[in-house]
């Protein structure tokens, strides 16, 4: 692990961190009323970019504060976004429509009824919460300009928005990144769309309108849910992200990591649950810490966050 223990410092003590119960930006929004988490730090200079995280399934936005505070320090207006996270993706893995994945995400992401496998309306899909969000934030805080993240139209301003996720979050991060032209992806523990019916990738997964340089993944090489390190990486090649390298263990080789695009890591290097090493990767419970407490992969954090070729 030695390549990566010098983790680089977060002034965290800058960092306002709000809690936003989502009911509170629309009444419309009925469902999955956990905080939306809102960070900003306006000691950093601003990126003019919003990161938008979405968590796995069952997740709350308070799971991964220490990488939504690592982004905040970088500049990033960042936003943790509570949305119907309750059923797993893997429900449609058997499904012989090939598009099954595809639909079942986009869904959750518009509101458009697509899936079987799935009921969200408008009100409660992921577009719908981000652009009420947004608004809340730019009517309470105008000096922080979080309307510029929203076009004159009301409609999300996608290449201003970097997305993030883990599992579940990241596979709609992912889906997002190849239909829009966004500011970047970043995703942890996926995404991990492998279709059983046809033993390969979802049929989604492919060419991108985001440039494959902008997008990252990082995932543990003992990570089992959904599918396993060898389908991962395949998902990875068909997405692109082999034109800037092979995979790369962040354990054994030093930043800026061949300027790989899929990084995995085999922490702590003896064998663990596939559920533990799931979430470390960007979880708050992970065990990968230094003796300070930062994560030890904070650096990996950063390169995904800031590297462009």
């Amino acid at each position: 692990m030695a390549p990566i223990l010098l983790a680089l410092a977060t002034q965290t003590s800058t960092i306002a961190r709000r809690s936003i119960l989502p009911q509170d930006t629309d009444r419309a929004i009925t469902e999955f009323q956990s905080n939306h988490s809102v960070f900003i730090d306006n000691v950093a200079k601003p990126r003019g970019e919003l990161l938008v995280f979405l968590p796995g399934t069952n997740g709350k936005t308070n799971n991964t504060d220490n990488f939504c505070k690592t982004a905040a320090s970088l500049g990033y207006q960042v936003i943790n976004l509570m949305y119907p996270d309750d059923v797993p993706a893997t429900k449609v893995r058997s499904d012989k429509d090939r598009k099954a994945f595809e639909n079942f995400r986009l869904e959750i992401i518009t509101g458009e009824d697509l899936s079987k496998a799935i009921s969200v309306n408008r009100s409660n899909s992921i577009e719908h919460r981000l652009i009420k969000l947004l608004q809340h934030l730019d009517k309470s805080y105008p000096s922080e300009r979080w309307g510029a993240f929203l076009t004159s139209k009301s409609e999300l301003n996608w290449p201003q928005i970097a997305v993030s996720g883990l599992s579940q979050g990241a596979g709609h991060a992912g889906l997002i990144a190849t239909r829009r032209r966004v500011a970047r992806a970043i995703l942890f523990g996926g995404p991990k769309d492998y279709d059983r019916a046809v033993d390969k990738p979802a049929g989604w997964i492919g060419k991108t309108a985001t440039p494959t340089d902008l997008i990252f993944t990082f995932n543990h090489e003992q990570d089992l849910q959904g599918c396993d390190l060898s389908e991962q990486l395949e998902i990875c090649r068909a997405m692109g992200l082999e034109e800037h390298g092979k995979a790369v263990d962040v354990d054994k080789v030093v930043l800026p990591f061949k300027g790989s695009r899929i990084l995995t890591t085999d922490f702590p290097g003896t064998k663990v649950p596939s559920v533990q090493a799931h979430g470390s990767v960007v979880g708050d419970g992970s065990k990968a810490k230094l003796p300070n407490g930062k994560s030890l992969f904070e650096p990996v954090w950063v390169y995904m966050l800031t590297r462009k070729d």
